[in-house]
């Protein structure tokens, strides 16, 4: 028993402490990011809490978790305390997927599945944010461990089912996401009725209970939301859908590589590929089957259309899918899981006493080892800062993302004070206007002032901008950064990363026509 522990514990060890370090550690080092100030909690004048979520784009529990850490960092200045909750859903995600892959496919699949989710580098990224993603992986994998765990235990058999409503209508409340774990959720309902439904009288009392919470808990925000949504959120959409928001490519396999730039794309697509062939034949054999069998392939089946529904619905009506195509990877991770589980059976029966089954798990060790190393460089390490600037990796070089694609960039370790930005403007009540390379979404939070070049005012040069636009601005702009010297810089390995400038108001004819 002792030695089970032991055995137990080394595992939970090997799976959990990577995952944590790509989680949490250098969490606090990054600026704001993007869409992270579209989580915060910023209501404007008068504006009451539910209106405030009514306004959204998306379901209200980021929002309602960063009200609540409102009370204890009111301005956000800090960014560890802001995104620990975040880290730590996507901790418990690992915790949790291990045990309901486990209960499922066994304990080899739900290792590889498990590493695969704590070292992915979409699933770390979100983790490293203040965004809704980690939470909905989490409230996802909840919902459906508590269903296993009402199909399995007996203890479990009434309160699993409700919980699990609970859980899954929080992952929808978090975004509509969480509505692709529906095949696995009537796989698991189906065989939950069959055991109960006519044997416990108590079954259908808590299926009514557990429709009628999740049901409230959904409709309460939802109706106000739909007769409430604005025009801007149907046409942003609506362009996601079309690609009319943007004119750049969108390649879900390009942003995967963006994430995780070295092999790992090949390693995902040519496992996917021996996990699909192990589905099958784990489903009905070796040969073709005279009648397709629902009952003894269940699970695999329901599996499988987990993956497919949001792998159709993405990469078929959605041009631009971005990071939601985790709603697909994570099935996938345990398709993978299946595949390589397959193939070291196979290894062990088929060649025994031979090397190939040993050598087969130090290669996947090594992979693993590799996917770990490469998201902590890419997360972790800030020493260079991927994807803005050329990181070297063991023997190869981190490829610059090309802005021709549309890129959804988040999570990734980027400092460029701009508290100390906002702290300088703030000397200057007088300038009214600024201008700057950076990307407006995330100036106008730290300074909140009017962007116009001609009033400008401040003018602010980001090295390695987000929008990968390392110009000025404008002519005036440059113009003023080769005659006058910066008022204010951040300097970090001898190279300035801020530069910023006071500049005259008015048009470059203009301020020349002063005299500067």
């Amino acid at each position: 028993m002792k030695k089970l522990i032991e055995k137990i514990n080394l595992v939970f060890f090997g799976l959990m402490v990577p995952a944590v370090i790509l989680r949490l550690f250098n969490l606090g080092y990054s600026d704001y990011q993007g869409d992270e100030i579209k989580a915060l909690y910023l209501p404007g004048d008068g504006q009451n809490f539910f209106s405030y979520l009514l306004d959204q784009r998306k379901g209200p529990v980021q929002f309602i978790i960063t009200y609540l850490l409102k009370f204890i960092n009111p301005d956000y200045t800090n960014q560890l305390l802001i995104r620990l909750p975040f880290s730590l859903a996507g901790i418990l995600s690992v915790f949790f997927f291990y045990k309901l892959v486990r209960a499922h496919f066994g304990k080899r699949v739900a290792l590889i599945s498990a590493l695969l989710l704590g070292s992915n580098g979409f699933f770390v990224a979100f983790s490293r944010i203040v965004q809704y993603q980690s939470f909905v992986v989490l409230f996802m994998i909840l919902a459906l461990y508590m269903l296993t765990l009402a199909v399995k235990r007996p203890n479990y058999k009434h309160k699993g089912v409700i919980w699990a409503f609970v859980f899954w209508a929080l992952g929808i409340l978090s975004h509509y996401d969480a509505v692709f774990i529906l095949p696995f959720v009537v796989y698991l309902m189906s065989v939950w009725l069959k055991r109960n439904f006519k044997s416990d009288p108590k079954a259908l009392k808590t299926l009514i209970i557990s429709l009628a919470i999740s049901g409230a808990m959904l409709l309460a925000f939802y109706i106000p939301f739909v007769l409430s949504i604005s025009e801007s959120t149907l046409s942003y959409w609506s362009g996601r859908i079309s690609g009319d928001v943007s004119a750049k490519i969108s390649s879900s396999k390009y942003l995967f590589s963006v994430y995780q730039p070295i092999y790992v794309v090949h390693f995902y697509i040519l496992a996917s590929l021996l996990g699909f062939a192990f589905l099958y034949y784990k489903a009905y054999g070796a040969k073709l089957p005279k009648k397709i069998k629902f009952k003894s392939a269940a699970s695999y089946l329901a599996l499988f259309a987990w993956f497919f529904i949001p792998f159709a619905f993405m990469e078929g009506l959605v041009y631009i899918p971005g990071t939601h195509i985790y709603a697909y990877i994570l099935p996938v991770m345990i398709i993978i899981g299946i595949g390589l589980d397959g193939m070291l059976d196979f290894l062990l029966e088929k060649l025994p006493g031979t090397v190939f089954a040993w050598g087969f798990q130090v290669i996947l060790f090594l992979i693993f080892m590799f996917i770990f190393a490469q998201s902590y460089a890419v997360f972790v390490d800030n020493s260079k800062e991927y994807p803005w600037e050329e990181e070297r990796f063991l023997a190869w070089t981190f490829p610059e993302p090309t802005p021709v694609y549309h890129l959804s960039l988040f999570g990734f370790p980027y400092f460029r004070d701009w508290e100390g930005i906002s702290a300088f403007v703030k000397q200057y009540p007088e300038i009214t206007s600024y201008s700057t390379n950076e990307r407006k979404s995330i100036v106008r939070y730290f300074v909140p002032l009017e962007k116009d070049t001609n009033k400008a005012g401040f003018y602010i040069h980001i090295r390695n901008p987000q929008t990968f636009t390392e110009t000025a601005s404008s002519e005036k702009s440059q113009y003023w950064m080769e005659k006058y010297d910066p008022i204010f810089t951040l300097t970090k390995s001898s190279q300035d990363y801020v530069r910023m400038y006071i500049m005259e108001p008015g048009t470059l004819k203009e301020i020349n026509e002063k005299g500067y």
